[in-house]
Parts: C-alpha cells; structure tokens; sequence
C-alpha cells in the first residue's frame, strides 16, 4: 500500500497532508487523481468531493471517516458485498425537513446479505442518542410508499407479515432482504482514540497497550449491551399466538447486529463475531440476521400443533369407545359406526357376533336332526306296531 501510495504520488495522483505522531497518514486525491477516479468507478457510484488542500494545523480528518472506511473494506474483505455496493452518508429524508444520513449503506442485490446499514460509533454520543438513532430508522421505515393513500395504507397496517410492507417507502428504494423484517443496522463500536498524548507522558509499553486494547474492547462490549436494553421496544420480536406456538412475528421487527472494530480487524467480517440484539451468542453476520425461530418455526409449529390436537381428538374419543359385552373387546371402527347407525344392538363385538350366530346354527341343526330322529322313529313304531298281521 505505502509504495502504490508513492508512485501515485509521484504521478500527481495523490499527495501526502498529514502525519499523525502515531505514525499515520492522511493521503489525498488531487484533482488529476480526482478526475480519474471518477472514470475508474462504475456509472452511478458516488465520489466524495475533491478536498481542498490544507497545511499546518488547517490540515485534519475525521477519526469517524476512516473508520467508515475500514468498515467498508473489512465487510468486502470478508465477502459481505463487493466493495463498489458500499455508500457512504447516505440521506434518508424525514418529515418535518429532517435528514437521517447513514454512515455506511451496502447495496447488494441476490447476495447472501443484499441489504445492510451500518452505523459507525466512536463513544462520542451517548447510549440515548444512539437509541434515539435506531428509533429514526424504525421511523424511516414506516413511510408509506409515494402514491400510496391514507385509507389503504393503514388498512394495511392491520395485516400481518410480509404484506404490511406493500405499502412502505423502503422496498421501493432498496432491494429485498431476503428475509422477515426490516432492513437490518449494524452497529459497529470502536475506543475513542485520543489524537495526541499530553507532554511529557511516556509511551506506553507493549503489554501496556494490550492491556489498554482489552479494557477498552469490555467497555465497548458493555455499551452494546446497554444500546441492547434500551432499545428492546424496537427489535423486540413478540411471539405469534396459539397453543404450542414459541415462532415470533419478526415481520414488523427492526433486526439490529452488533461487533466492534477490533473484532473485525483481527478475525474477520466473515467469522462468528456478530450479536444480534435480543439473542445470545455470537454468529457469523448472516446466522445473526436469519430468523430460525420465525416464520419457519411457525410452520413447523402449526402442523406439530395440528398432529398434537387430532391426537388429543382421537384419544378422547377413544375414551368413549364401546366394548363388546360379553368378552369385553373395543369394538372396531366398522362395527361403532354399525352401532351408532342401529336402532337397537346386540352389544356384541363382530367375532362374538358370529359365535353367537354359530352356535344359533348348531343348536337349530341339532333340533332339526333331532325332531327328523323323533319322527323316523315315530313311523317305524306305527310301521311295527299294527295289530293286522300278514297270514
């Protein structure tokens, strides 16, 4: 970077208008550099505004800015969006001629995170004024859509999930997100850094700023979660209602992740180094904006819900089975519905049933075979019996 640096330097490309005393520079465009970066970029890209040259103590930068930057470049750098889909300071207009400007903005469209604000914050505002942020953003995205009338858009309100957002300003601006909700911020949280050290204080000492980095990386880890309590109302996912049913409506939710910058720097965009608010554990960013207990979850849910109450259908009714009288078996579902169709019934079950008619049969075939026995014997005593004789 420092020798590409040099040789656009040397040909008028860039100009070196700072050093910091920890070794940092600031490195700008001049205008050729500046001309001929806006023909490298793709149509539509915006390029900031040549900076005017500065010496002496005219000659600063914001702290906020690069860290935007490196954001950026550490996003790309772990394959969350090309580096060309990035924007920063983008508006988003209020009523009331506000303005909400967006640190960082990635645009997209069919990658695994197509949509994504970032917000930069350095421990210069309060937790209440970031709140008061995310809160903007919420607003923002409750606009209704230009065209959209009053009457049917909030009628829409009314309506749950995905269809609530028909009617909203953002998908018209913005690609889908692929996902329920919102579109999601991120926040990113970096130490404040002091530009200059007070005369006469030492340098601090390798283990020194280890120690320094790691206290001021547990104070960034507990203002997140102080961001976290404060905003529960605007990312907050409530449940759906029914029996069994834990999913949760995320269709109106604000998802909101969050990492620091020194996460990013030392493992990476792409590993398990984001939190989403309202959710333990870390994650990888795309797992922390997925909704596995969302509308998936409700589904399974419902159909679990729906096999648990023909169950507790079927065992009721089982409850009021008949039993055969006489060896005390259930009946069948052939011979309750035969029951419950008679006028009157036996009470026996369909084996039973054809025993007893077996039996019926034996006991007529034996008084037919009986009565058949009595009258052959009946004949052949009238036959032997006369008192005519043959001479």
């Amino acid at each position: 970077m420092r020798d590409a640096l040099l040789d656009l330097r040397d040909a008028g490309r860039v100009r070196e208008e700072l050093r910091l005393p920890d070794g940092r520079k600031l490195w700008c465009l001049t205008r050729a550099g500046h001309r001929e970066a806006a023909g490298l970029l793709p149509a539509g890209a915006k390029l900031s505004a040549l900076r005017p040259e500065r010496e002496g103590s005219a000659a600063v930068f914001s702290e906020h800015a690069l860290d935007v930057a490196t954001v950026a470049g550490l996003l790309a750098k772990g394959g969350i969006g090309h580096l060309v889909a990035f924007s920063t300071e983008v508006e988003h207009a209020l009523p009331g001629r506000r303005s909400l400007f967006t640190d960082l903005v990635l645009r997209d469209p069919g990658a695994e995170v197509p949509l994504l604000w970032v917000e930069v914050d350095r421990e210069n505002e309060g937790v209440g004024t970031l709140v008061a942020k995310l809160a903007t953003y919420r607003t923002w995205c409750e606009l209704p859509a230009k065209g959209a009338t009053k009457t049917a858009f909030e009628k829409s309100l009314d309506r749950a999930r995905e269809r609530t957002h028909e009617l909203r300003l953002w998908p018209a601006l913005y690609p889908a997100t692929g996902r329920e909700g919102l579109p999601p911020v991120a926040l990113i949280f970096e130490a404040g850094r002091k530009r200059t050290r007070r005369p006469g204080t030492a340098p601090l000492t390798p283990q020194e700023r280890k120690e320094k980095a790691k206290t001021d990386h547990q104070r960034l880890l507990r203002r997140a979660r102080a961001v976290e309590a404060a905003s529960e109302d605007l990312w907050y996912a409530p449940p759906y209602r029914g029996e069994g049913i834990t999913a949760r409506d995320y269709h109106r939710a604000l998802p909101v992740v969050a990492t620091t910058l020194p996460l990013l720097r030392t493992r990476g965009a792409d590993a398990a180094i984001w939190r989403r608010l309202g959710r333990p554990g870390w994650h990888t960013l795309s797992q922390a904006l997925d909704n596995p207990d969302g509308d998936q979850l409700l589904e399974a849910e419902r159909v679990a819900a729906e096999q648990a109450r023909r169950e507790r259908a079927r065992q009721e009714r089982e409850r009021y089975r008949p039993s055969c009288r006489r060896c005390s078996a259930k009946f069948t579902d052939e011979r309750w519905a035969e029951k419950e169709r008679a006028w009157m019934d036996d009470g026996l079950c369909a084996d039973c049933r054809q025993a007893e008619a077996d039996r019926k049969a034996r006991e007529a075939a034996e008084r037919e075979r009986a009565a058949a026995e009595a009258e052959a014997a009946a004949a052949e005593a009238k036959r032997t019996g006369s008192w005519w004789r043959r001479a």
